[in-house]
C-alpha cells in the first residue's frame, strides 16, 4: 500500500494579535494511507494549532509526484512536469506529466528549483505550467508540527536530524606523534 498526499481545507476561528476574533480557512497538505488516517492526522494537527471549534471542510487526494520543502521560500508552487522518454518499441517519444509541489518565493524561484531539481535525473522535461497554490502548510507522516524537511530530505525521508537516525560519531583529532591505528606514542 502506498501513501498519497491529501489536500485539506478546514475552517476555524483565529485570535488576532489585538483579540479579535477571525473566521480563517486553511488548506493543509499531508500524506496519509487512506481518507480515515488523513482525517485523523487532520483533527490532530489543527487541535494543536487552534484553541476553538473547527470544521473539515474536505479532504481530497492529491496526485504530486514529489513535494519538496526547500530552504528558501514560504509559498507553495504546483508544477507541472512533461517527462519526455524514448519507446524503443513503438520508436516514438513518449510524454508523461506528473506535478510537484515546491516551496519557492516566486514562480521564477520555483522555475529555477525545478530545474536544479531535474537536472541530473537525465530524462528530458518541460516545465508546461506553474500555478501558486493556497496551501499554507505541508505535514510529511511524522512531521506534525514540525516545518525541518528539506530538499535533500526527499519524499518519504526522515529528516537527517530527526532523532531516529543514528548521526555518525566525529573523529577524533589524533595528536601529532601518535599512531593512529595502535594508538602508540611514536
Amino acid at each position: 500500500m502506498t501513501r498519497n498526499w491529501f489536500t485539506c481545507v478546514v475552517k476555524y476561528v483565529r485570535h488576532g494579535a489585538d483579540g479579535s476574533e477571525e473566521k480563517t480557512t486553511d488548506q493543509l497538505l499531508l500524506d496519509a494511507y487512506t481518507y480515515t488516517e488523513a482525517e485523523a492526522r487532520l483533527v490532530g494537527i489543527v487541535t494543536d494549532v487552534c484553541s476553538g471549534p473547527f470544521e473539515v471542510q474536505s479532504i481530497t487526494k492529491s496526485n504530486f509526484a514529489e513535494v519538496v520543502r526547500w530552504d528558501t521560500g514560504d509559498k507553495w508552487f504546483r508544477i507541472k512536469v512533461a517527462l519526455t522518454s524514448f519507446d524503443e518499441r513503438s520508436g516514438k517519444e513518449k510524454e508523461s506529466n506528473q506535478y510537484f509541489l515546491f516551496s519557492a518565493d516566486d514562480v521564477k524561484d520555483a522555475y529555477d528549483k525545478t530545474k536544479e531539481f531535474l537536472k541530473g535525473s537525465g530524462i528530458g522535461f518541460l516545465i508546461p505550467a506553474i500555478n501558486y497554490t493556497k496551501i499554507s502548510e505541508v505535514y510529511p507522516q511524522g512531521e506534525e508540527g514540525s516545518t525541518n524537511m528539506t530538499a535533500a530530505d526527499g519524499y518519504g525521508a526522515v529528516p537527517a536530524d530527526h532523532p531516529s537516525i543514528a548521526q555518525p560519531a566525529a573523529e577524533e583529532a589524533v595528536p601529532a606523534g601518535v599512531d593512529p591505528e595502535t594508538g602508540e606514542v611514536n
